[in-house]
């Protein structure tokens, strides 16, 4: 059966933003570019910035589709998110970051789904891969295929993917399903844990994940190595309050000697002259260390370093591959 598009919009596009002017802007110049005549309505929350966010966005009156900008005073990325959701007249909701560039199918494909899936509890996840220039950066692939920050090389197409990946750099899902699971968790105050939380909500309800990397967006938050333990640090007394309420998400194992065995060994095989292979692993374990020990709040150094393993940390961050390329803004599409 064909399902008619509805008179109003279809999809209310919800995008927090802190600080971020410049990349917003490219963000909503590319909605314009890629989307002119979606049915789409777009909502900015900004969240306390002190750099004219909120009025550049307003800029870009008159939009080709109505553009609401909401603003609230530093309550976090899942309170912005929230606001959002009350805002929203479409009967579901894109999630996706200031920094995620939208492509030419990125809307259409979000739109098509919703109308062939018109179940509640049908969502869809996109793909998300690093913005020109930073595709030059191995970091940067790996934190998107199989790092600490994504995990899409895991993922099959058209197969459905567990909650634990809803990522809100690009997913959406029904409003009705949203508003009844009462949203964001506000617990949350910074960009970790809230969306997988949600996730697992919204999956007990009944939520099934599907994934399209047809719905395409191009990631622009250059980082290095160092940037990425100290989120994994935050993620990592966040997770705290996510296996609290999932007690589904899986527990990270408590520091402990396995774990300094595999440092010392992944510590010679990063040595100056060995083969390169061992850096991602390198980078998996750093990351996970670091997080395991924030969870168990095992005596956490200063610094960008988890204590165990901090030798192999030293010989990671100095690697030329653990640093971003040259920071330059993302550019027209």
């Amino acid at each position: 059966m064909t399902v008619l598009p509805s008179p109003g919009p279809e999809l209310s596009v919800i995008i927090p933003t802190r600080d971020r002017r410049e990349v917003l802007m490219e963000t909503l110049r590319r909605l314009r570019a890629h989307a002119a005549s979606a049915p789409i309505e777009v909502i900015v929350v900004d969240d306390g910035s002190k750099d004219e966010s909120s009025a550049a966005a307003e800029s870009l009156q008159p939009a080709p589709w109505p553009l609401a900008v909401l603003r609230q005073e530093g309550n976090g990325p899942a309170a912005a998110r929230n606001r959002g959701i009350a805002a929203a007249s479409a009967p579901a909701c894109l999630f996706i970051g200031d920094d995620s560039l939208p492509t030419e199918e990125l809307i259409d494909r979000h739109v098509e789904f919703h109308r062939a899936h018109s179940e509640s509890t049908d969502a869809v996840l996109g793909l998300v891969v690093p913005a020109p220039p930073l595709d030059a950066s191995t970091l940067q692939w790996w934190l998107h295929e199989d790092g600490a920050q994504f995990g899409y090389a895991a993922l099959v197409p058209g197969q459905t993917a567990p909650p634990s990946c809803f990522w809100t750099s690009n997913v959406s899902v029904k409003l009705t399903l949203l508003r009844e699971a009462g949203g964001f968790d506000e617990g949350f105050p910074g960009a970790a844990c809230e969306d997988a939380e949600l996730g697992f909500r919204l999956a007990r309800a009944g939520m099934t994940l599907h994934y399209d990397p047809r719905a395409l967006a191009e990631h622009f938050h250059p980082t290095d190595l160092s940037r990425v333990l100290r989120r994994m640090r935050a993620i990592g007394v966040a997770y705290r309050r996510l296996h609290e309420l999932a007690p589904e998400a899986v527990q990270p194992s408590r520091p402990g000697a396995k774990h300094k065995v595999k440092a010392a060994g992944l510590t010679l095989a990063m040595l100056p002259g060995r083969p390169g292979p061992a850096r991602e692993a390198a980078w998996r374990f750093l990351c996970d260390e670091t997080l395991r020990e924030a969870y168990w709040g095992d005596g956490l150094p200063a610094g960008p370093s988890p204590r165990i393993g901090r030798s192999l940390a030293r010989l990671a961050l100095a690697d030329p591959a653990a640093m971003p390329p040259a920071p330059r803004a993302p550019g027209p599409s």
